[in-house]
């Protein structure tokens, strides 16, 4: 009995991983088309990696996605023991999907301008690379980049992801205005980094929802431990409210996202824990 609750739980944790890796696919396709379609026929700056890139591209000529490819790389590395190695993977397999994918579609459409209205395109290619964003950060990766930078920062700065993105992109627009000598432009490349902000934010407070973690098991003193070592679990995320000698521990999760890793971290210390989750009614914070 215990070898089938055994395999049902790892076949679970496959199909979360299969699930993670497809929503990190699906959102470096369409930031892929948020960029090639919307962003970079215009020159539109929206801030990023890949809207430094398309500075770039216009004073050395060299492609976007091939450049912003080479200025991930470095700041991968550095952020990787931050990320950690799923993660890490995760955002490697986005960076090259996206960098790729701009090339190719540029490729095909020769940069020709789809949609002719600047404030369509800006605002419909924030929105996109803000649902972009959301997917990948949703099945546990990021984009590249500033994404990366944001993560690093967040442990050292309490700012909200989305207000942290949005000073990153600001100086990047600025350097963008420099390059192309235009400050009406400037405009657009601000809308649209306020509909990717935006909706950044509203992907976010939609993820947050409460649960309460129920454990049962001989080794919570050990699970305790192990969550607190795990990277990004204890804090604001997740917090120990009782702990008895009943064999039960009560964990209470403000990040949906983190499930998984909250259940992978107890089941490598028990495999034999029974886990119960409960949606909770009240926020933490």
């Amino acid at each position: 009995m215990k070898k089938i609750i055994q395999t049902i739980r790892v076949n679970a944790l496959s199909t979360e991983e299969i699930t993670s890796y497809g929503l990190v696919i699906l959102g470096s396709v369409i930031l892929s088309i948020g960029y090639a379609f919307f962003i970079v026929p215009h020159n539109i700056i929206p801030g990023g990696i890949f809207g430094l890139s398309i500075a770039i591209n216009e004073v050395l000529g060299l492609s976007v996605g091939i450049t912003s490819m080479f200025i991930n790389i470095p700041i991968l590395l550095i952020g990787m023991k931050v990320l950690g190695r799923k993660e890490g993977v995760k955002t490697t397999l986005s960076m090259f999907i996206v960098s790729f994918g701009i090339d190719l579609i540029a490729s095909i459409t020769q940069n020709k301008t789809i949609v002719e209205d600047v404030l369509v395109s800006s605002i419909f290619g924030g929105i996109l690379i803000g649902v972009a964003i959301a997917f990948a950060m949703n099945g546990g990766a990021t984009t590249g980049g500033t994404d990366i930078i944001v993560r690093l920062l967040q442990k050292y700065f309490r700012v909200p992801f989305s207000q942290l993105t949005m000073i990153i992109n600001l100086i990047i627009v600025f350097i963008g205005v420099i390059v192309f000598n235009d400050f009406t432009m400037a405009a657009y490349c601000l809308i649209a980094i306020f509909a990717t902000s935006k909706t950044i934010e509203y992907y976010q407070n939609k993820a947050i929802e409460n649960r309460t973690v129920l454990v049962f098991s001989t080794k919570n003193k050990e699970i305790q431990n192990e969550l607190k070592n795990t990277t990004n679990l204890v804090g604001k995320s997740i917090k120990l409210i009782h702990h008895d000698s009943d064999e039960k521990m009560i964990l209470v999760t403000n990040d949906t996202k983190k499930l998984f890793r909250i259940e992978e971290a107890i089941l490598k210390v028990d495999p034999d824990a029974h886990i119960v989750i409960l949606d909770s009614n009240r926020k933490l914070i």
